[in-house]
């Protein structure tokens, strides 16, 4: 009985000392749950129910902050329970429970990163044709959800409470990390699928995002010209070659507005083409030059494409670049973060004794690493704020209403 009480005290001790010396990284779980909850909190109230008139572009928004929201609580609380019970974590339940959780959330962050990219590149290298509906969306939404939940159940059966021995002491504690007892043919197979899924949808989310960039580059480098409308015609030889030449860039600019940004004013074009019935009788009087029906439509087709037109169709190109600038620097740092995970998680199956082997004092600076992932999950709201300056006119109500 002496000796079950001296062996238990001196677990409690090696326990307390390893919560000891993590106790920064615990301070800095903390600030990932208030900081997540409260910034997505605000996208989701913001973007889900403040804003009103098109949400083409912010659709995806809302769900990828409800995934960034659950990731951040959970994962990071995760880690703070992980850090108090370095050597104490004797609830193999719990263990398996927190970590589906947090796969799954992280998964269905990943997951629709990976629809917004699809998504923006369609809206921006292929907007011509075939663009995502509500019923796509909808339907992509779904099988994220889907996905992410297929690979994260078997975390279920591969981690668990796990001795965690002390040499030094001759004691042995219990951790929540990979079963070593687990059939290592599954547990290799399933770190192959795991690697498979991560590596395509980084790759896809590079590819994707080159193209786009490749494709606004150019736009910007080469913007296309619009020949403005003549208000004055000579003659309605001049008349037909100026008009046909118009028609030509109407037709093409307005296929690409309407196709980006699905906004288009029908009142607004009734307006300006009741305009041009106007302004051709004028310049018939005037000019006494007789419009055959041809240069009579060519002429609706000119004042049909006004420059308050124009102005608006480069407005929502900036928008859709704006967007999908704002969706890049998203996935580069969801990258940068998750990269080191995954390395880790190799590393971790590659060898059972992976944390065993770490000193006490290295041991919080793999953690820190290793759970850098959390950061993605926090760091959106900040981006949203800065890059969107509806979001911020907003928040900044919001902030004014709250004062």
């Amino acid at each position: 009985m002496d000796n079950d009480t001296d062996m238990s005290y001196k677990l409690d001790k090696w326990n307390s000392d390893l919560a000891r010396g993590l106790i920064p990284n615990n301070v800095i779980l903390s600030l990932y749950i208030i900081t997540g909850f409260m910034g997505n909190s605000i996208v989701i109230l913001i973007y889900g129910f403040k804003m009103k008139g098109n949400k083409e572009e912010r659709y995806f928004i809302p769900f990828l902050a409800t995934a960034d929201l659950w990731a951040s609580l959970v994962c990071a609380s995760f880690g703070i329970a992980l850090n108090l019970m370095q050597a104490q974590f004797n609830n193999t339940h719990l263990c398996k429970a927190w970590w589906f959780f947090a796969a799954f959330t992280t998964f269905c962050s990943a997951s629709i990163l990976l629809i917004i990219a699809v998504h923006r590149y369609l809206k921006v290298c292929r907007p011509l044709e075939g663009q995502m509906t509500l019923k796509w969306k909808r339907f992509a939404l779904c099988l994220a959800l889907a996905l992410a939940f297929t690979l994260s159940v078997p975390m279920t059966h591969f981690y668990g409470s796990v001795p965690f021995p002390n040499e030094e002491e001759g004691i042995v504690g219990q951790r929540c990390s990979r079963l070593k007892s687990t059939n290592k043919t599954g547990s290799l197979i399933f770190g192959g699928i795991f690697v498979l899924v991560t590596v395509v949808v980084i790759i896809s989310l590079i590819s994707l995002y080159s193209r786009i960039g490749y494709t606004i580059i150019t736009h910007f480098k080469y913007p296309k010209r619009t020949a403005k409308p003549k208000s004055n015609i000579d003659t309605a030889g001049n008349s037909t070659t100026a008009d046909n030449s118009q028609v030509v860039h109407s037709s093409s600019d307005n296929q690409l507005s309407e196709t980006e940004t699905g906004m288009h004013s029908v009142e607004t074009d009734n307006t300006e083409l009741s305009g041009v019935v106007q302004s051709t009788a004028s310049t018939e009087k005037t000019s006494g030059v007789k419009r055959t029906p041809n240069s009579t439509m060519n002429g609706k087709a000119i004042v049909f494409k006004s420059s308050a037109k124009r102005r608006k169709e480069q407005t929502n190109k900036k928008v859709v670049h704006k967007f999908t600038l704002l969706f890049m620097l998203i996935t580069v740092i969801f990258l940068v973060c998750y990269i080191p995970k995954v390395i880790i998680m190799l590393l971790e199956a590659r060898n059972p004794r992976f944390w065993e082997e770490f000193s006490d004092f290295a041991r919080p600076g793999i953690l820190f690493v290793y759970r850098m992932y959390i950061i993605n999950s926090i760091t959106n709201p900040i981006i949203y704020a800065f890059l969107d300056n509806q979001f911020s006119t907003e928040m900044k109500k919001m902030v004014r209403i709250c004062k």
